[in-house]
């Protein structure tokens, strides 16, 4: 197996953390002339009690073993947290997994019945590459329908950064950093995969902010995210979001959207749930750029 993208993403992973830190974060003396901002790679060494030689040729991508003792080391020198600590034994790791097993689309039977259950709550199953398995009602009631979409941009990425999801999240910077960040932090052992490398080449070259926020390296995992959609028919709504793990192996998770308290969203999704027994909504179109207002309030 080629490692050369995972090792790319170990060594950008470890400057922009180096970069990102200051002298007297990690208790050293400031200086009052610097070249770059942050640490220096000698600095990073020395913390964590390594070559700066071995250290360099981390950064440089070279292909060279790295024990658990060191990385946990650098983890430290870092000041990484727990979800970054795993990211970055997830690109050291040799492991062979790889996602060509798993399913792209489709759930089980009774995945679809629990997803289902969730009405009036929209709720779908996400897969280890963030493709979008498979959904309920209400989660057509409110976002549209996936069905007219092409199944390769039924991903949680394309619909924030090439789809109409910018126009509907009213929050949709801090939604979409958050669901990035989430992306880059469960899918760390399969950067060397086709499919990584093209979706990351396909939307930096359709999303001004996916290609500087990617190059950031931000890592969250499974985060409670408040979401504010700004809905057609409904108006204002507030949902919160989480996320449970299927216990298969498989990688898929369920994810839920919750009414905030105080909201009234509730009460508006009920509204929602009424009005789609009553008539068929219109599906969304599937647009590498994000839609008008005016042509999102026609997809309803």
């Amino acid at each position: 197996m080629n490692y050369d993208h995972r090792r790319a993403e170990l060594a950008d992973f470890l400057k922009t953390r180096r970069l990102a830190l200051q002298p007297e974060e990690v208790g050293l003396p400031p200086r009052t002339s610097r070249r770059t901002p942050g640490l220096r790679r000698e600095d990073v060494a020395d913390l964590a009690g390594i070559s700066a030689c071995w250290y360099s040729r981390l950064e440089q991508a070279r292909n060279i073993r790295v024990s658990d003792h060191v990385l946990n080391s650098l983890a430290e020198a870092l000041r990484l947290n727990a979800e970054e600590r795993d990211h970055l034994l997830a690109l050291s790791s040799k492991e062979t997994r790889s996602s060509a097993s798993i399913p792209t689309d489709g759930v089980p039977p009774a995945l679809q019945r629990i997803l289902d259950s969730q009405h009036p709550h929209p709720a779908f199953a996400l897969g280890p590459r963030f493709n979008i398995l498979a959904w309920n009602q209400a989660r057509t009631d409110v976002y549209g329908d996936l069905e007219k979409i092409p199944p390769e941009h039924r991903h949680m990425l394309w619909l924030f950064f090439g789809g109409y999801m910018r126009e509907l999240i009213q929050n949709w910077e801090p939604s979409a950093r958050s669901v990035l960040a989430d992306f880059r932090a469960a899918t760390g052992l399969y950067v060397h995969e086709p499919w990584f490398t093209e979706l990351v080449r396909d939307l930096s070259r359709n999303s001004q902010e996916f290609r500087a926020w990617w190059q950031q390296h931000e890592i969250e995992k499974h985060h409670v995210t408040a979401r504010e959609v700004k809905h057609p028919f409904a108006g204002h709504m507030v949902l919160e979001e989480s996320a449970l793990i299927v216990d298969d192996h498989s990688g898929r998770r369920i994810i839920l959207e919750i009414p905030q308290p105080g909201t009234g969203t509730e009460n508006k999704l009920m509204a929602l749930c009424c009005r789609s027994q009553r008539i068929k909504i219109p599906p969304w179109r599937a647009l590498r750029r994000p839609i008008s207002w005016e042509q999102h309030r026609h997809h309803f």
